[in-house]
């Protein structure tokens, strides 16, 4: 029986894999509004249509001294728009982030990590 390893989870922005995540490996992915929207038309049918104002919010922890933050935080602050691509090594699946900017880094002042959320409009081109 294998075990899981939290280790085993690769993030890479822009065609390069961040290095220097926090010593948890803590990450989270979460998508907030819901996948579709209940509709009733002018003649009372009900459907649901998709829901295209749903996001996706992707965080991981950072060492302080990582050698992606520096990175990381030029692109917060230039609003760069591009991939984030999260690698499960231990099932062999890819999550691609597509549309995705990083909305913030925030951290305490003398913790010794950050934590850098990103949002993204479609995951797997979903």
């Amino acid at each position: 029986m294998t075990v899981y390893d939290a280790k085993n989870i690769e993030f890479s922005w822009k065609g390069i894999t961040l290095t220097g995540t926090g010593d948890d490996h803590a990450y989270s992915i979460s998508q907030e509004g819901a996948s579709v929207k209940p509709y009733k038309g002018v003649q009372g049918e009900g459907l649901n249509i998709v829901n295209n104002q749903r996001i996706w919010k992707i965080s991981r922890s950072f060492k302080v001294d990582s050698k992606s933050l520096p990175m990381l935080f030029e692109d917060c602050m230039n609003f760069v728009e591009d991939e984030l691509v999260v690698r499960d090594i231990n099932t062999g699946k890819d999550d691609i982030f597509s549309e995705c900017m990083i909305s913030s880094i925030e951290g305490e002042k003398d913790s010794s990590t950050r934590v850098v959320h990103w949002v993204a409009l479609s995951r797997n081109s979903k």
